[in-house]
C-alpha cells in the first residue's frame, strides 16, 4: 500500500496504490497516523487495485476524522470492483464518490462539511445536486413487450412468474394469484419498488392492491407479460428542489436530467432509468381498466390506445389527485434529442409508447409508475434509494396507485440515476 499526497487549489490529494485489504489497512493507517483533518480531502482511488472490509473501516475512520474536524471528504476513480464493494457494505450513501480527482476537488474546494453537497446546477425546473454512488454499467431488462399490451395481445404462454426481489425496480403489467383463472383476467399496471409489489387490478373497483414480503418466495410472484427493470445499479443520487413558486412537471425534471447528462457524463447514451421518492403538488395518473389479453381484444382490431378505443380502455385523470403526497417512482426516458444509435432500437420500442392522455412532446418519451403514501416520514439523509424508499413503504400509509402522467408536478424529489448502456432482453425469469 502506497499514498501520495499533493494538494490541488487548497484541497489534499491523496493517490492510493495497491491493496487495501487486511494488510494494506493496517499499513494506510500507520500513513495517515497524526494526520490533521482540517482541509478537504480527496482520496485518488484509481490506482486501488482491491478493497475489503477491513479497508472498508479505514475509509470510514477517515470520513468520522473529517467530519470531526469539520473538512470534506470524498473518493473519486473507484474501479469496479471497489465500487461494488462499497455499494454492498452500505458506506456509498454516506462518503460521496465523484467520478474523477479533478471533479472532486471542484466540489470539495469549498473547504468544509458543507462542500460534500456534491455537484450543484441550477436550472429552469429546479436545483440538482448531484452525488455519485455507483461506477456499474447501467442497464434496462425487457420482459415481453408493451407492444403486446397496446395491441391487446397477451396471452397465457407470454405470462410468467417474476420473484419480487429480482425486480427491485422495475415497471409493467402485471397481477398477483395462485392459479392463470385467478390473475389472468386481472391484470393490470404495477411497479416494484424496495421489495413491494403494487398493481391495479382491472377488477372494475379501481383500488390497488399490493404485497410486501419479508422473505424471498418462489411461490408468491408477479404474473406479468410486459416488465422493465432497472439493473446494475444506480450511478447518481440526486437532490432536486423545485422554484417555490413553480413546482415542476416530471418531464420537466427528465428534460433538465438529459440535458445536464449531455455535458456531464460522458458515457451518456440517450436512456436514463430513475427511482424517486417524490413530494407531489399534484399527481396525474391513467391506468388501463381491462386486462389486456388477446380475448379481449377490442372488435374494430386497432389498439387501445387509438381515438377510437381509449376512453374505453384507459381511465387518465382530467383533474388532478394524491396532492400533498409522496411518490415512489420507477421509470425511464428515451431522449430523442441525443444520439441513440447505441442502444437497441428494437428493444427501446418494447419499453415506450405514446399515451395520449400525456400533453404532446417531441423531445422525449418517458414510462414511469408510481406509489403514493400519505404521513411518509421525512426524508433520512442518506444517499441510499434502497433505504428511503424502505422508509416510506413501511411507515407511510399506502394510498393509491398510477401509471404516472409526465404533467404531474412535484415540489421537491431524491433521485437515484442510471445512465443506461444497454437495453437487452431480461433472461432472469
Amino acid at each position: 500500500m502506497k499514498l501520495v499526497v499533493s494538494e490541488q487549489g487548497g484541497v489534499r490529494v491523496a493517490a492510493l496504490c495497491g491493496r487495501l485489504d487486511g494488510f494494506g489497512a493496517k499499513e494506510a493507517e500507520k500513513l495517515v497516523a497524526g494526520a490533521r483533518f482540517d482541509s478537504p480531502l480527496v482520496l485518488d482511488c484509481q490506482e486501488l487495485t482491491y478493497l475489503s472490509s477491513a479497508g472498508v473501516r479505514f475509509l470510514l475512520t477517515l470520513q468520522k476524522a473529517a467530519s470531526a474536524g469539520g473538512a470534506a471528504f470524498a473518493l473519486s476513480a473507484l474501479q469496479p470492483f471497489c465500487a461494488s464493494v462499497l455499494e454492498m457494505s452500505g458506506l456509498s450513501g454516506m462518503i460521496p464518490v465523484y467520478a474523477s480527482p479533478a471533479e472532486a476537488v471542484r466540489a470539495l474546494r469549498g473547504g468544509s462539511a458543507a462542500a460534500v453537497g456534491g455537484d450543484r446546477h441550477d436550472t429552469p425546473a429546479g436545483t440538482f445536486v448531484f452525488h455519485t454512488v455507483g461506477s456499474t454499467a447501467g442497464t434496462i431488462d425487457i420482459l415481453g413487450e408493451v407492444g403486446n399490451v397496446i395491441d391487446c395481445a397477451i396471452t397465457r404462454e407470454n405470462v410468467v412468474g417474476k420473484p419480487f426481489f429480482e425486480t427491485e425496480y422495475s415497471l409493467g403489467v402485471g397481477a398477483l394469484g395462485g392459479k392463470p383463472e385467478d390473475y389472468l383476467p386481472l391484470m393490470g399496471e404495477a411497479i416494484m419498488v424496495a421489495g413491494a409489489m403494487v398493481w391495479l387490478p382491472t377488477d372494475g373497483n379501481n383500488t390497488p392492491d399490493y404485497m410486501i414480503p419479508r422473505k424471498a418466495s418462489t411461490t408468491v410472484v408477479m404474473q406479468t407479460g410486459f416488465n422493465a427493470s432497472i439493473r446494475g445499479g444506480f450511478n447518481e443520487f440526486v437532490e432536486f428542489t423545485a422554484a417555490p413558486t413553480r413546482p415542476a412537471s416530471v418531464r420537466d425534471i427528465y428534460r433538465a436530467l438529459f440535458d445536464l447528462a449531455k455535458t456531464r457524463r460522458p458515457e451518456y447514451r440517450g436512456v436514463l432509468g430513475l427511482a424517486m421518492r417524490a413530494e407531489i403538488h399534484e399527481a396525474f395518473g391513467a391506468g388501463i381498466m381491462k386486462s389486456p389479453l388477446l380475448s379481449n381484444r377490442p372488435a374494430n382490431g386497432k389498439m387501445i390506445t387509438d381515438p377510437s378505443n381509449y376512453d374505453a380502455w384507459f381511465e387518465s385523470d382530467k383533474t388532478p389527485r394524491n396532492q400533498g403526497t409522496t411518490a415512489l417512482i420507477c421509470g425511464a426516458g428515451e431522449d430523442l434529442t441525443a444520439d441513440l444509435s447505441q442502444i437497441d432500437q428494437e428493444l427501446l420500442r418494447r419499453m415506450f409508447y405514446i399515451n395520449l392522455a400525456n400533453k404532446a412532446s417531441q423531445d422525449e418519451v418517458l414510462h414511469n409508475h408510481a406509489v403514493f403514501f400519505r404521513n411518509a416520514p421525512a426524508p433520512g439523509g442518506t444517499r441510499d434509494m434502497d433505504v428511503e424508499m424502505r422508509r416510506v413503504v413501511d411507515e407511510g400509509e399506502f394510498v393509491d396507485m398510477r401509471h404516472l402522467l409526465d404533467q404531474t408536478t412535484v415540489t421537491s424529489a431524491l433521485i437515484a440515476v442510471s445512465y443506461v448502456q444497454e437495453v437487452r432482453e431480461d433472461s432472469n425469469r
